[in-house]
């Protein structure tokens, strides 16, 4: 949570920074198509990292936009589009750091993510379409089905 906060924080607050984008994500929600920018920095990082940990691989995506984005994807073993996450969350903040957030944890069905293309090789690609039951943060009672799309390069090294 720390980390999105801070990188929403440095984005918004070094407008003369050249930013790239390499990939989209769009959504919709609540009766609103939303669409975020996976973005490049200067330095060639990237919203997007993977970490091998032990047997774990996280992938985690950031995006900007209509508010901000947020998946968070757990693969155990070597990661592939034929196996199956296990584990995800998705955090959709519309109105950005200063409204509610519409979660994945605590709602009533885990989110559901359908890969087209996973490459970890090169610069990576993520292609997905994603389904997920949301609840809003400030009333976990009230949730949405959110249906969307990734398309994003990975900006590996």
């Amino acid at each position: 949570m720390l980390r999105r906060l801070f990188l929403g924080f440095c984005v918004a607050a070094t407008p003369a920074l050249a930013l790239d984008s390499v990939g989209t994500v769009t959504a919709y929600l609540d009766g609103a198509d939303l669409t975020w920018e996976v973005l490049r920095m200067e330095d060639g990082s990237t919203m997007a990292q993977v970490n091998d940990i032990g047997p774990l691989t996280l992938i985690d995506i950031n995006a900007m936009g209509d508010g901000h984005f947020h998946i968070n994807l757990i693969f155990e073993g070597k990661p592939s589009a034929d196996s199956a996450p296990a584990g995800i969350t998705i955090d959709i903040r519309p109105d950005g750091a200063t409204g509610p957030a519409w979660q994945s944890d605590g709602a009533p069905y885990p989110p559901k993510l359908m890969l087209e293309r996973l490459d970890l090789d090169g610069a990576g690609r993520v292609e997905a379409r994603f389904v997920a039951s949301l609840c809003r943060s400030d009333a976990p009672t009230t949730c949405k089905l959110v249906e969307g799309r990734i398309d994003t390069g990975l900006g590996m090294p």
